[in-house]
């Protein structure tokens, strides 16, 4: 049986993994039950109505087409911002960029975890430019870490996985020395790889970058300001 020959439950199901969404978190952003979800996924329920095919279609980041297992009209592209994060992650010339208050940036940095949270991705691609730019231009190495980690983090939700591991790679680069910030980093490292089919190389780098427990005292870093691991 070929993917065009898989029922749709299937094919939503297939999306979801790849997605690295629970049928509870589809059926949060669907602001449906986890059981509408399951009877979905298992043919117990029809879809037919296409306004919910395409309600689907966009919380799994794929063209209705594909989950109704039809050609794509239109061939692969990157998600409309993609360049723009990618432009700004190769920039390093900062010197015309106005330098923001510190208590300014962190307010944005905090607002940009919580837009991701919510899942509002396109909003966030739009917001990202401008605080990897303030970022790298405040000479704080906290959060310069936590602009990399948001950017890494969504890269990863669009599907992006070799630049979401670029800017992980960016954010362990400016914790230096910081062992805290470079186990939030070492986190974002490993989702990147593991978004790339490179499990080994994840659980490779999961035990070389982070360190033991015992030796990270008081601090918590499998959740650092906010963050939820997908």
């Amino acid at each position: 049986m070929t993917s065009d020959d898989l029922p749709i439950g299937r094919r939503v199901a297939s999306w979801r993994v790849r997605r690295q969404m629970t049928q509870q978190m589809l059926a949060d952003r669907l602001r449906r039950s986890k059981s509408w979800v399951d009877k979905i996924e298992r043919g117990a329920r029809t879809l037919d109505r296409y306004s919910v095919i395409q309600e689907l279609a966009h919380v799994l980041r794929v063209d209705p087409d594909v989950l109704l297992g039809q050609p794509r009209s239109t061939p692969a592209r990157t998600p409309d911002g993609v360049d723009d994060i990618r432009a700004a992650l190769a920039r390093y010339d900062l010197r015309q960029i106005p330098t923001q208050a510190p208590d300014e940036l962190r307010r944005q940095v905090g607002h940009a975890w919580l837009t991701y949270q919510h899942a509002h991705y396109g909003q966030l691609v739009c917001l990202l430019p401008g605080l990897l730019d303030a970022a790298q231009g405040a000479q704080s190495a906290e959060l310069l870490v936590q602009a990399y980690r948001i950017t890494s983090s969504l890269l990863v939700k669009l599907g992006e996985p070799d630049l979401a591991w670029l800017a992980a790679d960016r954010a362990m680069t400016t914790a230096g020395d910081n062992r805290v910030l470079a186990a939030a980093a070492a986190i974002s490292i490993t989702q990147a790889l593991r978004a790339a089919n490179r499990n080994p190389l994840a659980l490779e780098a999961a035990n070389r970058l982070l360190p033991p427990p015992s030796r990270l005292g008081d601090h918590e870093v499998d959740r650092p300001w906010g963050d939820q691991i997908a």
